[in-house]
Protein backbone atom coordinates (compact mmCIF):
# COMPACT_ATOMS: atom_id res chain seq x y z
CA UNK A 1 0.00 0.00 0.00
CA UNK A 2 2.54 2.67 0.70
CA UNK A 3 4.39 1.96 -1.92
CA UNK A 4 1.62 2.43 -4.31
CA UNK A 5 1.27 5.58 -2.46
CA UNK A 6 4.77 6.91 -2.88
CA UNK A 7 4.42 5.91 -6.93
CA UNK A 8 1.62 7.67 -6.95
CA UNK A 9 2.32 10.66 -5.29
CA UNK A 10 3.28 14.29 -7.39
CA UNK A 11 5.67 16.10 -5.24
CA UNK A 12 5.86 20.01 -6.53
CA UNK A 13 8.54 22.06 -6.18
CA UNK A 14 8.32 25.43 -4.35
CA UNK A 15 9.63 28.00 -6.76
CA UNK A 16 7.09 26.18 -9.29
CA UNK A 17 4.39 26.65 -6.69
CA UNK A 18 4.63 30.40 -6.16
CA UNK A 19 5.33 31.12 -9.77
CA UNK A 20 2.30 33.30 -11.21
CA UNK A 21 3.59 32.45 -14.91
CA UNK A 22 1.64 28.95 -14.87
CA UNK A 23 -1.61 27.83 -14.37
CA UNK A 24 -2.52 25.54 -11.09
CA UNK A 25 -3.18 22.86 -13.65
CA UNK A 26 -0.10 23.55 -15.76
CA UNK A 27 1.75 23.39 -12.64
CA UNK A 28 0.44 20.02 -11.54
CA UNK A 29 1.19 18.39 -14.84
CA UNK A 30 4.92 19.50 -15.18
CA UNK A 31 5.15 18.13 -11.80
CA UNK A 32 4.14 14.76 -12.85
CA UNK A 33 6.04 14.97 -15.73
CA UNK A 34 9.08 15.60 -13.45
CA UNK A 35 7.67 12.57 -11.22
CA UNK A 36 8.65 10.07 -13.65
CA UNK A 37 11.70 11.52 -14.58
CA UNK A 38 13.09 11.42 -11.15
CA UNK A 39 12.14 7.60 -11.25
CA UNK A 40 14.53 7.30 -14.27
CA UNK A 41 11.46 6.70 -16.65
CA UNK A 42 9.91 8.76 -19.35
CA UNK A 43 6.13 9.67 -19.46
CA UNK A 44 4.87 7.97 -22.84
CA UNK A 45 0.78 8.33 -22.58
CA UNK A 46 -1.90 9.24 -24.86
CA UNK A 47 -4.01 12.39 -24.42
CA UNK A 48 -6.97 10.28 -23.87
CA UNK A 49 -4.93 8.07 -20.57
CA UNK A 50 -3.97 11.39 -19.65
CA UNK A 51 -7.31 13.21 -19.45
CA UNK A 52 -8.64 9.73 -17.24
CA UNK A 53 -5.81 10.66 -14.69
CA UNK A 54 -6.33 14.68 -14.30
CA UNK A 55 -10.01 14.24 -14.70
CA UNK A 56 -10.45 16.24 -18.00
CA UNK A 57 -11.82 16.24 -21.22
CA UNK A 58 -9.56 15.02 -24.14
CA UNK A 59 -9.46 18.68 -26.05
CA UNK A 60 -8.88 20.21 -22.23
CA UNK A 61 -5.38 17.81 -21.95
CA UNK A 62 -4.97 18.57 -25.27
CA UNK A 63 -4.79 22.34 -25.40
CA UNK A 64 -2.67 21.76 -22.01
CA UNK A 65 0.19 19.54 -23.88
CA UNK A 66 0.21 22.07 -26.61
CA UNK A 67 0.17 25.14 -25.19
CA UNK A 68 2.62 23.96 -22.39
CA UNK A 69 4.69 22.73 -25.33
CA UNK A 70 5.42 26.46 -26.70
CA UNK A 71 8.15 26.47 -23.63
CA UNK A 72 11.45 25.69 -24.02
CA UNK A 73 11.95 23.39 -21.20
CA UNK A 74 8.76 21.42 -22.02
CA UNK A 75 9.11 18.81 -25.09
CA UNK A 76 5.65 16.40 -26.22
CA UNK A 77 7.18 14.42 -28.82
CA UNK A 78 3.76 12.67 -30.65
CA UNK A 79 4.89 8.84 -31.27
CA UNK A 80 3.13 5.60 -32.83
CA UNK A 81 0.15 7.76 -34.13
CA UNK A 82 -2.97 5.39 -35.03
CA UNK A 83 -4.87 5.50 -37.88
CA UNK A 84 -7.97 3.59 -36.57
CA UNK A 85 -8.59 5.22 -33.35
CA UNK A 86 -6.84 8.88 -34.52
CA UNK A 87 -4.81 8.63 -31.04
CA UNK A 88 -0.82 9.01 -30.57
CA UNK A 89 1.50 8.54 -27.48
CA UNK A 90 3.29 11.28 -26.02
CA UNK A 91 7.03 11.51 -25.50
CA UNK A 92 7.04 14.03 -22.52
CA UNK A 93 9.69 15.42 -20.73
CA UNK A 94 10.51 18.38 -18.89
CA UNK A 95 14.85 20.05 -18.98
CA UNK A 96 15.03 21.14 -15.26
CA UNK A 97 17.30 23.62 -16.26
CA UNK A 98 15.25 25.55 -18.47
CA UNK A 99 12.90 25.26 -15.86
CA UNK A 100 14.29 26.92 -13.33
CA UNK A 101 15.68 29.38 -15.77
CA UNK A 102 11.52 30.63 -16.74
CA UNK A 103 11.12 29.98 -13.00
CA UNK A 104 13.28 33.02 -12.17
CA UNK A 105 11.47 36.68 -12.84
CA UNK A 106 12.20 37.83 -16.17
CA UNK A 107 10.79 39.72 -18.82
CA UNK A 108 7.89 40.53 -20.01
CA UNK A 109 7.48 38.28 -23.47
CA UNK A 110 7.64 34.86 -21.04
CA UNK A 111 4.68 36.63 -19.38
CA UNK A 112 2.92 37.11 -22.73
CA UNK A 113 3.48 33.05 -23.55
CA UNK A 114 2.31 32.13 -20.19
CA UNK A 115 -1.23 33.99 -20.65
CA UNK A 116 -1.90 32.76 -24.01
CA UNK A 117 -1.53 29.10 -22.45
CA UNK A 118 -3.44 30.07 -19.69
CA UNK A 119 -6.05 31.71 -21.75
CA UNK A 120 -6.68 28.57 -23.68
CA UNK A 121 -6.76 25.99 -20.17
CA UNK A 122 -8.83 28.18 -18.50
CA UNK A 123 -11.43 28.29 -21.46
CA UNK A 124 -11.53 24.72 -21.53
CA UNK A 125 -13.02 24.57 -18.00
CA UNK A 126 -15.36 27.67 -19.17
CA UNK A 127 -17.04 25.63 -22.61
CA UNK A 128 -16.40 22.05 -22.81
CA UNK A 129 -19.59 21.82 -20.27
CA UNK A 130 -23.29 21.16 -21.02
CA UNK A 131 -23.37 20.64 -24.86
CA UNK A 132 -26.62 22.88 -25.94
CA UNK A 133 -27.23 21.31 -29.20
CA UNK A 134 -29.17 18.11 -30.74
CA UNK A 135 -27.09 14.85 -31.13
CA UNK A 136 -28.38 14.19 -34.93
CA UNK A 137 -27.15 18.29 -34.89
CA UNK A 138 -23.09 17.17 -33.56
CA UNK A 139 -22.93 14.29 -35.69
CA UNK A 140 -22.57 16.71 -39.03
CA UNK A 141 -20.40 18.50 -37.76
CA UNK A 142 -16.26 18.46 -39.40
CA UNK A 143 -13.40 17.83 -36.87
CA UNK A 144 -10.22 18.93 -37.70
CA UNK A 145 -6.58 18.34 -36.09
CA UNK A 146 -4.17 21.49 -34.68
CA UNK A 147 -2.10 21.07 -38.15
CA UNK A 148 -5.34 21.14 -40.74
CA UNK A 149 -5.56 24.23 -42.97
CA UNK A 150 -9.29 25.35 -42.50
CA UNK A 151 -10.53 27.82 -45.00
CA UNK A 152 -12.32 30.61 -42.30
CA UNK A 153 -15.22 31.41 -44.47
CA UNK A 154 -16.40 27.33 -44.61
CA UNK A 155 -15.88 26.63 -41.07
CA UNK A 156 -17.42 30.18 -39.88
CA UNK A 157 -20.68 29.17 -41.54
CA UNK A 158 -20.55 25.72 -40.15
CA UNK A 159 -20.17 27.78 -36.63
CA UNK A 160 -22.87 30.12 -38.04
CA UNK A 161 -21.94 33.53 -37.61
CA UNK A 162 -22.47 36.24 -39.36
CA UNK A 163 -21.06 37.84 -42.44
CA UNK A 164 -19.12 40.86 -40.22
CA UNK A 165 -17.48 38.43 -38.06
CA UNK A 166 -16.52 36.46 -40.52
CA UNK A 167 -14.74 39.28 -42.25
CA UNK A 168 -13.65 40.56 -39.12
CA UNK A 169 -11.61 37.25 -38.46
CA UNK A 170 -10.25 37.35 -42.12
CA UNK A 171 -8.74 40.93 -41.12
CA UNK A 172 -7.52 39.19 -37.75
CA UNK A 173 -5.20 36.47 -39.45
CA UNK A 174 -4.75 38.59 -43.03
CA UNK A 175 -5.22 35.51 -45.03
CA UNK A 176 -8.52 32.91 -46.06
CA UNK A 177 -6.95 30.21 -44.59
CA UNK A 178 -5.01 29.25 -41.29
CA UNK A 179 -4.16 26.22 -39.01
CA UNK A 180 -7.10 24.96 -36.99
CA UNK A 181 -4.49 25.17 -34.04
CA UNK A 182 -4.01 29.28 -34.29
CA UNK A 183 -7.68 29.43 -35.67
CA UNK A 184 -8.49 27.69 -32.12
CA UNK A 185 -6.54 30.15 -29.75
CA UNK A 186 -8.46 33.39 -32.01
CA UNK A 187 -11.61 31.51 -31.10
CA UNK A 188 -11.26 31.11 -27.36
CA UNK A 189 -9.53 34.00 -26.52
CA UNK A 190 -12.58 35.90 -28.11
CA UNK A 191 -15.00 33.63 -25.88
CA UNK A 192 -12.73 33.76 -22.36
CA UNK A 193 -12.85 37.73 -22.68
CA UNK A 194 -16.39 38.73 -24.27
CA UNK A 195 -17.54 38.89 -20.90
CA UNK A 196 -15.22 41.67 -19.68
CA UNK A 197 -16.13 45.36 -19.65
CA UNK A 198 -13.30 46.38 -22.24
CA UNK A 199 -14.66 44.01 -25.33
CA UNK A 200 -16.12 45.37 -27.90
CA UNK A 201 -16.85 43.25 -31.33
CA UNK A 202 -17.43 39.68 -32.13
CA UNK A 203 -19.73 38.01 -29.78
CA UNK A 204 -19.81 33.80 -28.95
CA UNK A 205 -23.15 32.03 -28.36
CA UNK A 206 -23.25 28.50 -26.40
CA UNK A 207 -24.60 27.15 -29.67
CA UNK A 208 -21.11 27.91 -31.28
CA UNK A 209 -18.98 26.82 -28.41
CA UNK A 210 -20.73 23.43 -28.76
CA UNK A 211 -20.24 23.48 -32.41
CA UNK A 212 -16.38 24.69 -32.01
CA UNK A 213 -15.88 21.79 -29.27
CA UNK A 214 -17.29 19.31 -31.70
CA UNK A 215 -15.10 20.45 -34.52
CA UNK A 216 -11.96 19.24 -31.69
CA UNK A 217 -10.80 15.99 -33.16
CA UNK A 218 -10.58 13.00 -31.08
CA UNK A 219 -13.05 14.35 -28.14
Amino acid sequence: MKEKQMKSFVKVDYNLLATTKLSSTQKLFVSYIIGWQKNGKICFETNKTLALKFGMQYGGMRSVITTLNKFDFFKAIKKDYDERTGTSGHEITVSIDLLEKFLQPDEKPNEIVSTKAKSIEELNSEFYVTPTLKQDELKSIPTYQDSDIIDIEEIMNILNFKETDIREFKKEFRTAKVSFEDFQYYFCSIALTQNKEYHKGILISEEQKDRFNKMIANQ
